[in-house]
This record gives structure tokens, sequence and C-alpha cells, in this order.
């Protein structure tokens, strides 16, 4: 098409130059010949004008559409846009930007400049930038506060550019868009960042989080003071940088296994890393998950735990005393007391015998209430650990009865059993389940009248099944009751001759938690106390955090 143009606008003027020339140097020409080609001549004028007038219309079209289009920008741009010519004065805006300045749409800013609007001192830091940007020939950037009519204050974005026309910049264009909100969310950020710096700067253990990788990505003041590499430095390394001991590969494995898990994992490690002794540190490590529930991150807290570790160590050499200076005289005492009651040394009178019985039996009880100490202070150092297996429920109950038929005995108490179990069968530590069944009917022995009954209640509840121990003792106000399995709480009412450790009814209670039910315990007024428990007639273990010891 433009090869086409060329040839015709090369023909033209090769015509034009042969008609001068045969006007000029043939004036004897024949006048048709002039006339032909003059006529040829206009032919091709009168084509390249309605070319040319072709032309126009498609670049008016086209100016059109792009002012049409720079027209529709400049109305529905959510952004601030304005003009000002040379002198800084204003030429005109878009709406949103005379909505801002409180104008209405049909009115003109022409003429006018930035004191119109602004106070003086924001109007010379917007003049100065629009200045820039005529000394400069160049787009300049800035941000702005600026205090609206209503007294609220905008943060703008703000970019010019100039206007050129003819080579010369006749004026400046300003494109303002409204970062308010943005800004003081970076201000909340900050701030929150800055406060949770604080916290983990002054929390008295050491805290870091890695990506997936094992890449530190921060931690705080105290993993600084105690390897003596600053944050900044230590930020992108591996976090075996940390410790001292070659321990890359457990690290690796301890990782993996709360990526896979997606659950904390607790460790119990000593390590001379930060001191120049053996310390013990417990080391938390935690999944860090985004908002769907990916991985992205580990958390780990370090925690010198060396003082429980020694004050552990110092309970179990008491314990130890205990066992040793306490228990072995005590079963000395009552097998001498055996050997006198059997009339081995002599014979024995009624009133000797009932010395010799009463001194056996509290020394009987003294060596119980130390089996149940010892017995406590294991379940504190180390969690009770329940080994389920599927057992007929009432029959237990029952061996457990005839156990403590002869404490019973010596009272003139009946154990009754009352059963409305359909089925027997129930999946649970039995060895533990007994213990806490032999804590209730003692503790209803115990403290129970003489010459009643106490009654052992068995029943279906949904898929549980309870057991409760009924008995005729002193009323427990609710205010007792409600404490009454914490550790070392005794019955209120208990004489001397009953003294207890106050650890039955609180062990009984860890190894009912244990197993995902519940101790409940009643007293009413008319001399009536139920002590009992409710447990899974299948027992499911829950899921927990996992604790290594190394």
């Amino acid at each position: 098409m433009i090869r086409k143009k060329i040839y015709r606008q090369i023909l033209f003027y090769v015509l034009f130059a042969l008609f001068i020339c045969w006007t000029v140097i043939e004036p004897e020409i024949h006048l048709s010949v002039k006339y032909g080609c003059l006529i040829i001549l206009f032919v091709f004028l009168i084509h390249s004008l309605v070319e040319k007038r072709h032309l126009y219309k498609k670049l008016s079209v086209k100016y059109k559409n792009r002012s049409d289009l720079l027209n529709s920008i400049f109305m529905n741009c959510p952004d601030l846009i304005y003009m000002k010519d040379s002198d800084l004065r204003y030429i005109d805006c878009n709406p949103v930007m005379k909505k801002m300045l409180c104008i209405d749409n049909e009115s003109s800013i022409a003429k006018k400049t930035d004191f119109d609007f602004y106070s003086k001192e924001t109007a010379d830091t917007i003049r100065s930038y629009d200045k820039k940007v005529i000394d400069n020939a160049g787009i300049v950037s800035y941000k702005i506060e600026k205090q609206m009519f209503n007294g609220e204050t905008k943060i703008y974005d703000s970019l010019l550019a100039p206007i050129v026309k003819k080579d010369e910049i006749s004026g400046v264009l300003g494109i303002l868009r409204d970062v308010t909100t943005v800004e003081q969310l970076k201000e909340r950020i900050l701030i929150q960042n800055a406060q949770l710096n604080s916290i983990l700067d002054n929390i008295p253990f050491m805290l870091y989080m890695k990506d997936l990788e094992g890449r530190v990505i921060t931690c705080n003041s105290r993993v600084e003071k105690n390897i003596g590499i600053s944050r900044e430095k230590l930020i992108g390394l591996p976090s075996t940088n940390i410790y001292v001991e070659n321990n890359a590969e457990k690290i690796k494995q301890e990782d993996e296994q709360v990526i896979k898990t997606k659950q904390a994992l607790i460790i119990e490690v000593q390590s001379s890393t930060y001191t120049n002794t053996p310390v013990w540190y417990e080391v938390t490590k935690s999944p860090i998950l985004d908002i769907n529930n990916d991985i992205i991150g580990i958390i780990v807290i370090v925690k010198n735990i060396d003082s429980e570790k020694r004050r552990e160590e110092q309970e179990r050499i008491l314990m130890s005393t205990i066992t040793h200076d306490l228990k072995t005289p005590t079963n000395a005492q009552i097998t001498a007391m055996d050997i006198l009651l059997k009339e081995t040394l002599g014979k024995l009178n009624d009133d000797q015998r009932e010395i010799i019985q009463h001194s056996k039996n509290s020394n009987v009880y003294m060596k119980n209430m130390i089996s149940t100490l010892i017995a406590a202070y294991k379940s504190e150092i180390q969690s009770i650990i329940l080994e389920p297996q599927t057992f007929d429920y009432e029959d237990l109950v029952k061996t457990t009865i005839q156990e403590l038929s002869m404490l019973a005995y010596t009272k003139n108490q009946n154990l009754v059993l009352e059963s409305s179990l359909k089925d027997n069968m129930v999946t649970a530590d039995k060895l533990q389940l007994k213990r806490a069944m032999i804590n209730l009917i003692a503790n209803a022995i115990t403290y129970g009248f003489e010459n009643t009954n106490i009654v052992i209640s068995l029943k279906e509840v949904d898929e549980n099944v309870s057991f409760d121990v009924t008995n005729n003792s002193h009323f427990i106000p609710q205010e007792k009751l409600a404490e009454i399995f914490e550790k070392f709480k005794t019955n209120v009412n208990a004489k001397f001759e009953k003294a207890s450790t106050g650890l039955g009814l609180y062990l009984s209670k860890k190894i009912i938690t244990k197993h995902n039910g519940q101790m409940r315990a009643q007293s009413f007024e008319n001399q009536t106390c139920i002590f009992g428990f409710t447990v899974p007639r299948v027992f499911k273990e829950e899921k927990s955090q996992s604790k290594t010891t190394y």
C-alpha cells in the first residue's frame, strides 16, 4: 500500500517535470498534448487530495479514540489527577480531586494555586516538587501528608511528570494515590513488631525461628548473648551454628519429625554449649503453620532446666532416705511384733496381746503411708504410662472387694456390690484402675461409720462405665469437696488415728484423668457420701506432645 503511494507520487512529479519541459523547451508543441498532460496532472492532484482527506479522517478517529480513552481515565480514575501550567496554576483536575478539595464537579479550579486549598506549609511543599519537575524536566515522586478540611490527615503517594509541548515544558501533570490506610497499617505492624521483639528479648529463655531448610529467620537477644554472634550475622545461617556440638544429623531428624507430624517435640538434652560444665536444657520445637495449615517453619525454645534437674535429684535422694531410714525399720518392727504375737518368746496375756496388736497396726499404717508417698513421688517425676487390655470390669471389682473385706470386717462394715452392667468387658489399664478402686473403697472404710453398709455401684453411662462408692460418714462442706482431690488434702473430719497423707484420692484422680475419665465427690447432710469415677468403656489414647530425653 505504501509502495503504491510512493510510485504514484514519483509518476506525478515525472509528468509534472515533463509538462514544464515541454511547455518551456518546446513552446510549439501541440496544444492537445499540453492539455492532455495538464488533465493527467490534475487527476493525480485530485487523487492525492482525496487520499489526504481519508488519512485525515483516520487520524481524526484515532485521536478521538485516544482522547476518549484519556478522558475516561481522567474522569473515572480513583487516584487524584491534576494539571498545572508553567506558572504552577491549576488548569484542571479530575472529579476525585475536586471531591477531596470539597469543590463541586461543575466548578473549575483553573487559574487557582495550591495556596487557595492548603496551608502555606503544605502549599510550599507541593510547589517545591512541582518546580523540580519543570527545572529538571524529569519525573519526581514523593509522599506528603495533607490536612483535610474536616481535620483528618491523609497521606498521598505523589508522582509528577512534565507536560511537553513543542519541545518546551508547558506544565506539570500530577497523580496522587491515597495510601493512608497502607501507611497506618505499616505503622501498626512496626509497633507490633517492636512489641514482639521486646517480649522475645525479655523472656527468660532462648528463642529462635528457622525455615524448612533449617536457616535462622530471627532470634532473641539471649541467643546472641549465649553464642556471641549478632542477630544480623546469624540470620540466614544454618541453625546448627547455635550449637557447639556436632549434632547436625540429630537436629535434622528432629526437624523432620516436627514437619512430618505437625506436632510439637520436647527434648531434654544435657549440653556444655553455653557453659564450661554440662547443663540440662529443655528444647521445644513447634511448627509454624500458615492459614492453609501448611508448615512454613519451626520455632525453637531452649530453656535451662538445670535447677529442676538438681531438685529432682534431691527429691530422689530424699525418697531413697525415706525408704531406707523409715520403711526398713518399720518393716523390722512389724516382723518383731509378729514374733511376739506368735508367742515365740513366751506366752502373752490379753492386755499384752492387745497392746502389741495396736503397735503392729500403727506400724502397718506407717508402712502403707510410706508406700503411698513413694507412689506419689513416682507419679510426679514420670507420667503414668497406661497399658490397656480388655478384661471383665465387674470381676475386677469383685476381686478388689474381696481383698478389702478384712479391712471392713474390723469395723463391722459390709461391702455390697450393685451392678446394672449389660456388658462387663472394658478396655483400660487393669492394674491402674484397681489402684483407684482400692483407694476409693479403703477411703470409704476408713472414714465410714461402724456397723454400716458400703455400697459399690456399677452402671453404664452412654459409652462409659461408672464406679461409685456410697458410705455413711460425716458431712463434708462443698468448699472442702472442691479441693479434696488435691495433693495432701485429707478428710476434714478425720480423727488422729485416721491420719492420712492425703495422696490416695490425688493419685486416683491422676489415674482416671489419664484414662480420659472424670472423678466426682458428693456429700449430703444426712451423712451419706459418694465418691466415684466414670471412664470410657474403650480407652483411646489422645495425641500429645512427644518428649525425648538424651
